[in-house]
């Protein structure tokens, strides 16, 4: 003899029973407790998330004897309601009774008094497969119902119904269940039917149901004939083809490092266990998106599908790294709609990753691209200054014997004399990033922002209007500002005109700061340490920031070749003539 189901031995019997539908069981248990019930509802949501259970519940509690606490479960109507004897509740599954003809029979035996209870009431699964004629009879009735009679229609497509018959229902939309409600429904059940159930073989199933309380009993059911009484986390693997999460971060790891023929080693070894591709790639999304909430957050109880310990593991990898990996990732999904080979999609797809990551690295160590960071003042700021000057001072003294030379290497210095007031283009680290942004403040960037969104039609920038438009200001304060920039904007906010251009043109503007252009991928890595060590309460102090200085005027220059003139051939021989007269 075959053994009752365990969705269906575990169905819940009363309104606490229910799981993860808190605000539908409120409303219709105090609709029953204050004697307002609707004549019409509608029960949407996807699978097996109560939708057909909620509607026996209102139907039982609408005809219980005991309404302080219907359903009760012990007075008539709700034996004969859970033995499915009651004449006043009828069930019907629009898939089977379409038909115009079915509709108008249940509106015909609708106007018949209750015979047991005090309402009758229509339940009408999957009411949206109803033919349209049939929809259209049922609309005259669900406006004007009898007065003891009660629909509930249940679906799981709303969107198929017609708004007439939407708009003439309480509607209660019902959502997925979450993961870890169904894992603690499972443990309670796994308890009571005596087998033994590990908390991460749980919480694997709940995944697996996406949501739906009755999938996920279905699975467990299916675990328990598999495992004998014991069901793990590998249990589970077996039966449905998975990885498991020690298997994804090696997986990870080797894309991380490089690591080629491990990860294809790893992906040959998962198709001849039949771990299925597409999962697993959904699961590395999923793996990479907690290593990310983990680096923002250091929150163990907002990760999804990690141990803390293995999202450490992946929060190591840098923010814009783990965002390029997923969008890698979700493109080769949408590949396996039409290839022929999901293993070799996901293996080109693993390709393409340790290339990316390739690339980030040689951005970061390679001397080539330094000009990526190098409109970032504020390092050697202080100190170059200091030592040029020095050296500038000591070519000014000219020597009286030579004086038409000594006024050529006059000039040079000159020439030169902006320079030490100007920024040195170098490469900032981390830390020197944390110093700038423990200076900003929302108030300067929301002022930079206003004056910025005016400079872009501005004639004074109007040569670099296009660089201008393609950076992003991501932080201010009072001294600074931090722009990040792509790659092919970088090239061009190097050039020293640019740089000295926005300054002048902010500062013309009433924002007196030094503009720092950082690329994206330094500025994500500084904003994940800026947090971390916020909550830690280390951030650095300031640094200190050196605004440009106009260059010191030299003398008249008539002066100076007035000088060198008579020095050069003798003042009894030089007459100066006033271009006036």
């Amino acid at each position: 003899m075959s053994s009752i189901a365990l969705y269906q031995k575990y169905r819940s019997q009363s309104f606490d029973e229910l799981v993860g539908q808190e605000y539908v069981v409120r409303a219709v248990r105090n609709a029953v407790a204050e004697n307002k019930v609707g004549h019409a509802y509608l029960f949407c949501g996807p699978r097996g998330t109560g939708k057909t259970s909620m509607a026996r519940l209102l139907a039982r509690a609408v005809n219980c004897e005991h309404p302080e606490k219907a359903p009760c479960n012990e007075c008539d109507n709700c034996k004969a309601a859970i033995e499915g004897t009651h004449p006043d509740i009828i069930e019907i599954n629009a898939a089977n009774e379409t038909h115009v003809e079915d509709i108008r029979d249940l509106i015909e035996r609708a106007r018949l008094s209750p015979m047991m209870g005090k309402h009758k009431i229509y339940i009408i699964d999957e009411v949206h497969q109803l033919s349209s004629s049939a929809a259209s009879a049922l609309l005259k009735t669900l406006e004007e119902p009898p007065e003891h009679v009660i629909f509930i229609l249940a679906t799981t497509d709303p969107q198929k119904l017609l708004k007439t018959i939407i708009s003439r229902c309480q509607r209660f939309d019902f959502s997925k269940v979450d993961a870890p409600k169904i894992q603690a429904h499972l443990l309670s059940i796994a308890g009571q039917e005596g087998f033994t159930l590990e908390a991460e073989a749980a919480l694997k199933i709940a995944e697996l149901a996406d949501g739906g309380m009755r999938d996920s009993l279905s699975i467990l059911e299916q675990a328990r004939a598999y495992g004998a009484g014991t069901i793990t986390e590998e249990t589970i693997d077996s039966i449905f083809g998975l990885a498991s999460s020690g298997e994804k971060i090696a997986l990870l790891e080797d894309i991380f490092t490089g690591n080629l023929e491990g990860v294809l080693k790893r992906t040959e070894s998962c198709e001849k266990h039949g771990v299925d591709i597409r999962r697993l790639c959904e699961d590395l999304i999923t793996a990479l998106k907690d290593g990310l909430i983990y680096q923002y957050t250091r929150n163990g109880t907002l990760l999804r599908a990690l141990s803390e310990e293995h999202a450490l593991t992946i929060a190591a990898q840098p923010a814009s790294v783990l965002l390029e990996d997923i969008e890698v990732l979700m493109k080769a999904q949408e590949r396996f709609r039409n290839a022929q080979s999901v293993s070799s999609v996901f293996e080109i797809a693993c390709l393409e990753l340790i290339t990316k990551n390739a690339q980030g690295e040689s951005e970061v160590l390679s001397a080539k691209p330094a000009p990526k960071n190098r409109p970032e003042p504020a390092k050697r700021k202080p100190e170059k200054p200091e030592i040029k000057e020095p050296a500038l001072e000591t070519a000014e003294p000219v020597d009286e014997p030579r004086p038409v030379q000594s006024d050529a290497v006059e000039e040079a210095p000159v020439k030169q004399k902006e320079k030490p007031d100007e920024p040195e283009w170098t490469e900032l680290e981390e830390e020197d990033v944390l110093r700038l942004l423990v200076q900003c403040d929302k108030a300067s960037k929301a002022d930079a922002e206003a004056v910025l969104q005016r400079l872009e039609a501005s004639p004074a920038m109007d040569r670099y209007s296009a660089s201008l438009r393609q950076m992003s200001l991501k932080a201010a304060g009072k001294d600074v500002l931090l722009f990040t920039a792509g790659d092919a904007v970088m090239h061009m906010a190097m050039e020293e005109a640019f740089n000295r251009q926005l300054y002048e043109t902010l500062k013309a503007e009433g924002i007196d700061a030094m503009p720092y252009v950082i690329g994206i991928r330094r500025y994500d890595d500084a904003v994940a340490q800026f947090r971390i060590r916020l909550k830690e309460k280390s951030l650095p102090e300031k640094l200190a920031v050196k605004r440009w200085t106009k260059p010191q005027e030299e003398a008249p220059h008539e002066d100076h070749t007035e000088q060198s003139v008579m020095d050069l051939f003798g003042e009894d021989i030089v007459e100066v003539i006033d271009g006036g007269e």
